[in-house]
């Protein structure tokens, strides 16, 4: 078993029993135990954007829920266009998940739609990450996903931030 990581990381997992590419380049953000997960996104792009998000467990395989957004217009924020389990959620433009009572991930998956294209490409994710604590213990882990289509290279096509709150009573 893998040792749990603590940071969001590129990782490379195999998607494809999912709908998905065998090797899908993903970004993993811990979601620890008794923590909550809350995902959202804003497409900036001429081109069609999608992006999946997963719950993984430690081993990096895929557990419910599992989410594709899409965006209709550039300079629009996504929403859900399907999730399994049907009706997990009820808001369409953020997923919020958790707590678990063991440790998971969420892997973030960017795609988009060229002009003329039949299907989906992968887009190139970059990330970032910001804590912020109080009184000396975690509140909130923030992580930025900013995904390239390869239209221009600026690293905003797909924007897509997922915080982890780890205050509850």
């Amino acid at each position: 078993m893998p040792a749990y990581a603590t940071k969001p990381a590129l990782r490379t997992i195999n998607l494809a029993p999912h709908g998905g590419p065998t090797e899908a380049k993903v970004v993993v953000i811990p979601l620890p135990a008794k923590t909550i997960g809350i995902i959202f996104g804003q497409r900036t792009a001429e081109w069609v954007q999608r992006y999946n998000t997963y719950v993984l467990d430690i081993n990096y395989f895929v557990k419910d829920p599992q989410a594709v957004w899409q965006a209709p217009t550039g300079n629009s924020r996504f929403d859900i266009t399907s999730i399994q389990p049907a009706g997990f959620d009820k808001d369409p433009a953020v997923l919020s998940i958790g707590p678990y009572n063991d440790d998971n991930y969420i892997a973030v998956y960017t795609s988009h739609l060229k002009p003329g294209q039949q299907s989906f490409a992968p887009s190139d994710p970059h990330h970032s990450s910001y804590d912020f604590t109080i009184g000396g213990k975690n509140a909130i882990s923030f992580t930025l996903v900013n995904a390239e289509d390869g239209g221009d290279g600026d690293y905003h096509d797909t924007v897509v931030g997922v915080a982890v709150n780890y205050t509850y009573k």
